[in-house]
């Protein structure tokens, strides 16, 4: 697979676990779908269904250059936009292929030591494995698959 912005590709799902330090290993194959145009370095942030997000840095300024287009004017805007860069960080993996996790983020997605590692196409997921057991959205019916699926003619 080449490694151009137009191929990264995260997919599957993996287990892990943070170690002491909270440091968690990111998978190998997502680490080799990285463009060297990042660098090695991800941005994690928190995610809107109570996990964590990693998104390479190139994929990163989109969310930005996105969020940037919302008005400061609009508490609204204003508040949606805090909401996802106050905790944003970026995190470049060591020789090990280790990030760091601050511990707010750890907490806001009730990770302690075990987590599903899930690849999101252009993001990756990680998960409390209690959570994301319980999280509703896995449960689309019949009927949201084939909306959904209508929608991206798949």
């Amino acid at each position: 697979m080449e490694n151009s912005n137009l191929n990264i590709s995260f997919t599957g799902e993996t287990y892990n676990s943070i170690d002491q330090k909270n440091r968690l290993s990111i998978p190998a194959k997502y680490r080799k779908a990285l463009s060297p145009i990042n660098n090695s370095t991800f941005v994690l942030t928190k995610g809107f269904d109570r996990c964590l997000v990693l998104y390479p840095l190139d994929e990163w300024k989109k969310v930005e250059f996105q969020l940037g287009s919302l008005s400061s004017i609009k508490i609204r805007h204003r508040n949606f936009v805090r909401s996802i860069v106050r905790c944003a960080v970026h995190v470049k993996y060591d020789s090990q292929g280790r990030i760091a996790i601050p511990d707010i983020l750890l907490s806001y997605a009730k990770i302690d030591k075990n987590v599903s590692v899930i690849g999101m196409i252009k993001k990756i997921e990680i998960w409390s494995p209690s959570l994301l057991d319980q999280d509703d959205t896995n449960h689309l019916i019949d009927d949201d698959y084939d909306d959904l699926a209508n929608e991206i003619n798949f």
